[in-house]
């Protein structure tokens, strides 16, 4: 048995991974869980359901979850965007101005993958952000809202980004995803649409729409059979 735990940003990570992935790897063995990174900080600080703030936060929270537990059936993984990453995150200052954000990704994972230095970790990030995942859910995002101004909004959206797919849109200041989706449909709520219409759409179309997602999921559905190797690649 693989017990994996999925380290994420914030709530609605949280709930994606509850509702939407947990209940799909667990039906292959690989019982998954989500905890959201710089809660304990945050707690101290008092807020209660933020996650976030420094690396130095996150690495603590990671290294403490490996260590507590050092069973080889564990596997510990994250859920973190590539937008918006702490200024200390590892490798950030030698690859952020690297244009090309596959090969970002790449390096950044592999970075953070030699600084937990844990064969049982499993470094992810997600080009460019969550909200990809809504973009390629754009049809579940229609059928909840009522709106009218919104359901306008939502069509000149799709225009916008048609033919692009939806990991490539950019992670400009006013162009990243969650931008889009703020600027432009005005009853659009992170938290409570989030992981609805990725729920409504199904693993089968964010896969087909978002390939870096899909080679992370690919990866965690292997540790049914597989659990010993888990090195970056």
């Amino acid at each position: 048995m693989t017990r994996l735990i999925i380290v994420v940003e914030g709530q609605t990570e949280e709930a994606f991974v509850t509702h939407v992935l947990a209940p799909h790897l667990n039906s292959l063995g690989v019982y998954a869980s989500a905890t959201i990174v710089g809660k304990i900080a945050a707690l101290r600080r008092g807020h209660r359901h933020r996650g976030g703030g420094h690396f130095k936060h996150w690495k603590n929270d990671l290294d403490t979850i490996l260590k507590h537990d050092r069973n080889d059936g564990l596997r510990v993984t994250t859920l973190f965007d590539l937008y918006g990453l702490p200024d200390d995150f590892p490798g950030l200052q030698d690859h952020e101005s690297d244009r090309d954000t596959n090969r970002r990704c790449d390096a950044l994972q592999h970075a953070l993958g030699e600084v937990v230095n844990d064969r049982r970790f499993i470094p992810y990030l997600q080009r460019h952000e969550f909200e990809a995942l809504v973009l390629a859910s754009l049809d579940s995002l229609e059928g909840l809202l009522d709106d009218e101004t919104d359901l306008q909004q939502l069509s000149v959206l799709r225009s916008s980004i048609a033919d692009v797919p939806v990991e490539d849109i950019n992670d400009g200041p006013d162009t990243a995803p969650s931008k889009r989706l703020e600027a432009t449909i005005p009853g659009y709520s992170k938290t409570v649409h989030g992981p609805l219409v990725t729920h409504d759409a199904g693993l089968t179309r964010l896969r087909q729409q978002c390939p870096r997602f899909d080679a992370w999921l690919t990866r965690l559905e292997a540790l049914q059979s597989s659990g010993a190797d888990v090195t970056d690649g």
